[in-house]
């Protein structure tokens, strides 16, 4: 399809102020449509549209403008890839689209945003390695778990990557402290052993004690036992869903912090939980070598 600049421009705007249909157009019209979106987002051509009125009915600044981008780099990879390339001007604006594009062609970019001065730039680059990396980024995405900013996107890429060499960094981390970073990085470090068949020594674990986990009213509304995945004498691991709950407010996830055993679960009759009831004790421990 042939479209007229002034058209995209027309479909753009439709597509940022809410219209879905206009997406169809956009794919229709071809790469040119992604062309003319890059160039805006680049400040190299006037949006037909304003960016503060959209984000007052948008609550994530430029959701629009990224998804568009995302579903045309998607349906014209090799124009989304050869624009970035060819004009340095278009990395800021593709950094947000990199970690959702399966494509190899972004490693370069990733692999140079890893340095970039802002840490958002530098998350999204480990992002992107989660999707895209291989066990060759290994080393230089357990080297981000020095950057404070950046460190827990780094520890879910080493554990998507699950390669050996990282066995040893996230144990280190996981070792450091009480912390919930310290939490995800033993869940993590548990993920890469599973995939390369268990740990390389015999653990080494420090008794915690007792984890108990209560139900405290939301507005008021009393709790419903939804799902129960445990019983005692289960043995958990550090990040495991354990049971759901949910009331006319919201739902609750009751998440092993710890790997450990469960020693009791205790329900309401009826499934109902009220305010401060035990729901389930776990006898927790930590890994410490």
């Amino acid at each position: 399809m042939d479209l007229a600049l002034d058209e995209i421009d027309g479909l753009l705007t439709d597509y940022m102020y809410g219209d879905d249909s206009a997406l169809d157009g956009l794919l229709a019209a071809g790469p040119v449509s992604l062309r003319r979106l890059l160039a805006i987002r680049a400040g190299r051509a006037e949006p037909g549209w304003d960016m503060v009125e959209i984000m007052r009915h948008d609550r994530d600044d430029y959701r629009r403008p990224g998804e568009a981008q995302i579903h045309l780099a998607r349906a014209f990879p090799d124009t989304f890839f050869d624009e970035a390339a060819e004009d340095p001007v278009h990395e800021s604006a593709i950094m947000e689209t990199l970690e959702y594009i399966k494509d190899p062609r972004v490693l370069p970019f990733l692999e140079r945003q890893l340095r970039a001065r802002s840490p958002e730039y530098r998350r999204r680059a480990l992002r992107g390695l989660a999707e895209n990396g291989t066990a060759d980024h290994t080393e230089v995405v357990a080297a981000c778990l020095a950057d404070p900013e950046a460190r827990s996107e780094a520890v879910n890429t080493l554990a998507r990557l699950g390669d050996a060499r990282a066995v040893g960094p996230l144990l280190r981390e996981h070792l450091a402290d009480d912390s919930s970073f310290a939490r995800c990085a033993g869940i993590a470090l548990d993920q890469v052993e599973q995939r390369i068949g268990g740990p390389p020594a015999p653990p080494v674990w420090r008794e915690l004690g007792p984890v108990v986990f209560t139900a405290k009213a939301v507005l008021g509304v009393p709790w419903w036992v939804t799902e129960v995945l445990v019983e005692p004498g289960q043995t958990v691991r550090g990040g495991e869903l354990m049971a759901t709950l949910e009331n006319d407010a919201v739902c609750q996830e009751l998440i092993a912090d710890w790997p450990g055993t469960v020693t009791e679960v205790r329900i309401a009759v009826g499934d109902q939980v009220p305010e401060e009831a035990v729901v389930l004790v776990v006898q927790s421990r930590r890994r410490i070598g």
